[in-house]
């Protein structure tokens, strides 16, 4: 969690509960404003230049999904608020970009805010942003932190009329969203599936510094990912029991996948808990290795370093000094010991 974000959270002390201050990355991009408003028979896209044009939406017959990319602008997200009648308390979760995965019910509207997920394409690092849908009977209002999405085949069934979401109300639209959301965490589960895979074939050839950054790295992603998951099933819950049952047997489905998912990051979580102890038992044996290579080296130069000592001494009665040959005779000793040795360590398997 960066240090701007946490300065944004303490611009909030001191103020009402239902102030609305945006807690995240400081952006200046504007806020985009785009509607699809649909039915069995009708459709219609345009984009929002003032945000009094939403104001036609409110009471319309048909299914209108209003998509605001941005939740940095307070003026737009209160507004909207107005004009759907929406608890300040959840406009302000809805422009707290750390908040929780949860739903919650009202009256007129079900409020679920979520995390997306998704790899870099380069580094693989896994990045979190924010999904809050406010959706009524007719209306969806979905609110993103920045521009960009896998809705697009969702606009596109709507724009052709493919499937059913043109027949649906406003509850089957949200499902496609958040079945898109989950497909998107399988896709991720599958990826980080195959880089921990990488790494232990990494640990198994050469451990490296590097090896054990990513391992670190990696058990950090799941944390986040479980953080996200986690309390998303809760709420997935939670809706499939309020719905009636022709909607929720879809949000059924959802949980189902999500159950799967959640359980696919404990088994990977329990890899890569054993991934470390491989890593550390590997460098123990390669440190253990090195040290028996330097033992055995300090073994071999001690006899060798105990007859250099001895005809090393400044005595004047040693008859081997004056010797023709004995130089080349304590050498061959020396060799006839150095490969002694050798053999002898071999044999025990030392070697």
């Amino acid at each position: 969690m960066s240090l701007e974000n946490s300065a944004s959270r303490s611009h909030k002390k001191g103020m009402m509960p239902e102030s609305l201050v945006y807690v995240g990355e400081h952006r200046d991009a504007k806020v985009r404003l785009r509607v699809l408003d649909y039915n069995q028979s009708t459709f219609r896209e345009l984009s929002i230049e003032e945000i009094s044009q939403c104001a036609a939406f409110t009471a319309s017959d048909s299914v209108s999904w209003i998509d605001v990319d941005g939740i940095h602008d307070g003026r737009i997200v209160e507004s909207l608020g107005k004009m759907f009648d929406i608890h300040p308390l959840v406009l302000e979760d809805v422009m707290n970009s750390q908040s929780r995965p949860k739903v919650e019910f009202f009256d007129a509207y079900t409020f679920i805010t979520l995390k997306m997920l998704e790899l870099e394409a380069g580094s693989k690092e896994l990045n979190s942003e924010q999904l809050s849908l406010i959706i009524g009977d007719k209306f969806l209002l979905m609110f993103q932190e920045r521009p960009g999405d896998s809705f697009n085949p969702i606009r596109e069934r709507i724009r052709t009329a493919k499937g059913k979401v043109r027949s649906k109300d406003a509850y089957y639209l949200a499902y496609l969203l958040l079945d898109t959301v989950v497909d998107n965490y399988i896709h991720v589960s599958e990826e980080l599936a195959k880089q921990i895979e990488v790494l232990e074939a990494s640990i198994l050839k050469r451990p490296t510094e590097f090896t054990l950054h990513r391992i670190l790295r990696l058990r950090q992603e799941l944390l986040d990912f479980k953080r996200s998951i986690d309390p998303l099933k809760e709420a997935i819950n939670t809706v499939t029991r309020e719905l009636d049952d022709e909607i929720s047997k879809y949000y059924r489905d959802l949980y189902d996948h999500i159950i799967y998912e959640s359980e696919n990051l404990a088994v990977y979580r329990e890899m890569l808990a054993n991934l470390l102890d491989l890593y550390h038992s590997s460098l123990n044996i390669r440190t253990n290795q090195v040290m028996k290579v330097l033992t055995i080296v300090t073994t071999i130069f001690v006899p060798l370093t105990f007859i250099v000592g001895i005809y090393g001494m400044n005595f004047d009665y040693m008859p081997e000094l004056r010797w023709h040959y004995g130089y080349p005779s304590l050498m061959g000793l020396m060799l006839i010991i150095v490969v002694g040795m050798l053999l002898y360590f071999r044999k025990k398997r030392w070697l």
